[in-house]
């Protein structure tokens, strides 16, 4: 509960106690109709590797009956099981023998590879390698009384993975600033940074909280495949819409949405589409999430150059195509107009519900509605949702075209009611929301997923 002193309180400490983590396994094993295990009855194997296998979150706990039996915390993680039976395989005491699978909890199963291999695991290491082995897009660490917790945000959702006593906070905390280069003893402000690994960039966010501070990681592999604009979930009517628009050489393109909805890749794999040999095209991005052959790209660094100053030296650069990466205010925002006023495709994002939000979001930044009239190509909103049937997650979207009479109802101050009801009565634009219950009838998304957006 927020106070008058603006200090966050709790009434009752039950409120912020996450579901213990055994409770959790117990849970899953249950759902899985297999066995619940504690590794009370764990027997060393002769001849295993323990300490190459100690970054599995399943461990092998006995040979009986024929069988090799193993612990493992996510049944349905094929992948670590088909790596734990590579593993195996490896090894003469359980190189033909089947497997037999029980539930455990990774904290249960990390500790006794602490215990069994005599040495304390590098949790930094161990999060950040499961996490890519997941292919997680972000890594969470919160601070409770007796506590840590790590999770992983995965497919958009975030599954829990580790709790640990909290006695390990400050040296994982501090272990994560070293590599960022962040103030080890500011506990109180806010602070971000990031470190590589390999061709991956981990942006790093801390927060203070009222038992210490809430670290966020972002993961960000700026070698991995582009999707192809077909590949996103765009309607083939869009995709040659937005296709079309490329071919234009003034003017602004706006993606919209809240932060992971897509807007970064929707706008990269439409870049793809452009002849890059005969246009210079110039991007400023905070971070760069992907690399693209002969395209110049330009990263924001605090203190050193922001978007607004970026934009000034593109433009005495000879472009043709502008990507910013975000609109965030308005000096930004007036740039970005300026530059699509003089003979430049800008494409960018800002956040905001819907397309219409757009409008009103560029209103607030003082851009006048002639301005935006005159200026705006399209504005694509958009939502990742998951898929119903296989992994992953597609999008959910609108366009916003901006037609002859719709520049006319902006030039004019409409009000986004009266827009939206235009649009839909006389230009067949279809929401958001219709292209969910589009997408659910045929089976693509699961309607539980898409609630926020129906």
């Amino acid at each position: 509960m927020l106070s008058t002193d603006g200090v966050y309180h709790v009434e009752n400490e039950a409120d912020v106690r996450l579901c213990d983590e055994e409770e959790v396994a117990q849970s899953t094993a249950a759902q899985y109709d297999l066995e619940y295990t504690t590794l009370g009855e764990f027997q060393r194997l002769d001849g295993i590797d323990y300490e190459s296998m100690s970054r599995l979150s399943a461990i092998p706990i006995a040979i009986c009956d024929g069988a090799v039996h193993i612990a493992i915390s996510d049944p349905g993680d094929l992948i670590t099981k088909d790596q734990i039976g590579r593993c195996l395989s490896n090894f003469g005491t359980t190189r033909e023998l089947p497997h037999v699978y029980y539930v455990a909890s990774n904290t249960a199963i990390s500790r006794k590879y602490d215990e069994v291999t005599g040495r304390e695991v590098d949790l930094v290491e161990l999060a950040i390698t499961e996490a890519l082995s997941k292919s997680a897009s972000d890594l969470h660490i919160t601070p409770f009384r007796e506590t840590f917790q790590i999770m992983f945000r995965i497919n958009g959702a975030l599954s829990h993975r580790y709790t640990v006593p909290i006695e390990k906070f400050q040296q994982l905390a501090i272990a994560l600033k070293v590599r960022a280069r962040l103030d080890m003893s500011e506990t109180r402000r806010p602070q971000s940074g990031h470190f590589q690994k390999g061709n991956i960039d981990f942006r790093i966010s801390t927060h203070p909280t009222m038992y210490g501070e809430n670290i966020v990681i972002r993961i960000l592999n700026k070698d991995k495949n582009l999707i192809s604009i077909e590949g996103i979930g765009f309607s083939s009517e869009q995709i040659e819409y937005l296709k079309s628009v490329t071919s234009h050489h003034c003017g602004m393109v706006i993606f919209c949405g809240p932060t992971g909805s897509g807007k970064t890749t929707s706008i990269y794999s439409l870049l793809e589409t452009m002849d890059k040999k005969s246009r210079n095209i110039m991007t400023l991005e905070d971070p760069i999430e992907y690399r693209i052959s002969d395209v110049k790209q330009t990263e924001i660094i605090r203190g050193v150059i922001d978007f607004a100053d970026g934009v000034r030296s593109i433009l005495r650069q000879d472009p043709d195509v502008i990507l910013i990466g975000e609109i965030r205010d308005e000096e930004t925002a007036k740039m970005a107009v300026r530059a699509s006023m003089t003979g430049h495709l800008v494409l960018t994002t800002i956040h905001a519900n819907d397309s219409f939000g757009v409008i009103s979001r560029l209103r607030e930044f003082d851009i006048s509605s002639s301005l935006i009239a005159d200026n705006i190509i399209a504005v694509v909103a958009q939502r990742l949702v998951r898929k119903r049937y296989e992994p992953g997650r597609t999008i959910v979207s609108e366009i916003l075209k901006i037609s002859k009479k719709v520049e006319d109802l902006i030039h004019d101050n409409a009000s986004m009611r009266t827009l939206k009801e235009y649009v839909i009565s006389s230009e067949g634009f279809r929401s958001m929301r219709d292209d969910c219950i589009n997408k659910i009838k045929n089976g693509l998304i699961d309607e539980g997923y898409a609630a926020s957006i129906l």
